[in-house]
């Protein structure tokens, strides 16, 4: 059936249900499959006593099955004549897997309800085509903000060429960072590190700055039970190569990746002593003898990357913000007080440092203990 036609109260309501469903479901894709989106699909049919889920699937790493190729293996004959739900447009170009839309065309699935479009030009439209001219009916737009919002990654790597970028920061709740003399402390509670950790496995990349790196040692892997193999690669903006191979960094490149940013400038022979150690080193432009940051962006969006999170860094945070490659900044306000020897964020004061700057819109997105954790989105029309 060709177009988008008009939904009764009661189908749009079961639409949007499903959707929900496969969105949950596509959850276990992310920070997993890079370079890919992290779709998610449900296949649905009624077999008489209400319309049940009879195959379901999550995009696998690279080179993996993709959601709805899953999704028909564990309907097997069931897919004839079913609803698939996908977050996003079935693609339709060969790859190292096939095109999804003729794989639901071959299983004889009567309707696709897919969320939002795919900007990949190999992809955007050509899906919905070959489906509607096989006969199945296409629903598209079923809570599609939220289908944008969970491939957001993807979107900004084909749209903008780097990846999806957002800020956390911890202040306290007088809008400072740590105390002088002390250099950071806990400012947030059990409960928000928890989280944080969490948010590490739900991305494909950790970002720093070798500053963070020389004060702090950091891991930045995900240290909650269970999901310690969803640790996302480690990036380090390093314009002189002067990671240290005794860091924690480099001494877990084995088993966690590491990747290191270094400026044209940096010494051959220090950059190919990491790499010995284990780390990957790719050379960007330099910028006032610091990596140019929105060429390395480009040279990780290359790589596959498609979401990264930024969790230290004075400069690299500053110099993110100042070129407008900040998407989003994930602030966590703690209940400490810290007062007159306060520690200021990474310019010129506190949470108002995204409003003042215009280009943010911000909400409370939830309580996390005695915490509150702020979520500023940039305003794409600004």
């Amino acid at each position: 059936m060709s177009g988008n036609p008009s939904l009764s109260s009661k189908q749009r309501h079961e639409d949007e249900r499903f959707m929900a469903a496969a969105l949950s479901f596509g959850q276990r894709a992310r920070g997993r499959s890079w370079p890919n989106p992290s779709v998610g699909a449900l296949l649905v049919k009624d077999e008489g006593s209400g319309p049940v889920v009879v195959g379901q699937g999550a995009t696998m790493p690279a080179g993996g099955a993709h959601a709805e190729v899953q999704a028909l293996a564990k309907a097997g004959g069931r897919a004839n004549g079913a609803t698939a739900y996908v977050t996003l447009e079935p693609c339709a170009h060969y790859g190292r897997t096939g095109p999804c839309a003729l794989a639901l065309v071959k299983a004889g699935v009567a309707r696709v309800v897919f969320g939002c479009s795919d900007p990949n030009p190999e992809v955007g439209g050509k899906g919905k085509k070959i489906l509607e001219e096989a006969g199945v009916e296409v629903i598209s737009g079923i809570l599609e903000r939220e289908c944008r919002a969970s491939v957001i990654g993807h979107i900004t790597r084909l749209v903008h060429a780097r990846p999806h970028i957002q800020l956390k920061m911890a202040l306290s709740n007088d809008g400072f960072i740590g105390q002088k003399g002390k250099g950071q402390v806990a400012i947030s509670s059990p409960e928000s590190r928890r989280l944080v950790h969490a948010m590490r496995a739900q991305v494909d990349a950790i970002l720093v700055g070798i500053g963070t790196v020389l004060e702090d040692d950091p891991e930045l892997t995900c240290r909650l039970a269970g999901l310690e193999h969803l640790s996302p690669v480690r990036v380090v903006v390093d314009s002189h190569a002067r990671l240290p191979l005794n860091s924690k960094l480099v001494q877990t490149s084995a088993s966690t990746p590491l990747w290191v940013l270094v400026g044209q400038g940096a010494v051959p022979e220090r950059c190919a002593t990491l790499e010995a150690a284990g780390a990957k080193v790719l050379r960007c432009q330099q910028r006032n003898g610091h990596v140019h940051l929105p060429h390395a962006m480009k040279e990780l969006a290359t790589a596959g990357i498609t979401k990264v999170m930024v969790e230290g860094g004075a400069h690299v945070a500053r110099a993110l913000l100042n070129d407008r490659l900040i998407d989003e900044a994930m602030i966590f306000q703690g209940a400490k007080i810290i007062g007159a020897d306060g520690l200021k964020p990474f310019v010129e004061g506190s949470l108002e440092l995204l409003n003042n700057k215009g280009h943010f819109t911000h909400e409370l997105l939830r309580r996390v203990s005695g915490d509150i954790l702020w979520r500023y989105s940039f305003k794409e029309t600004s």
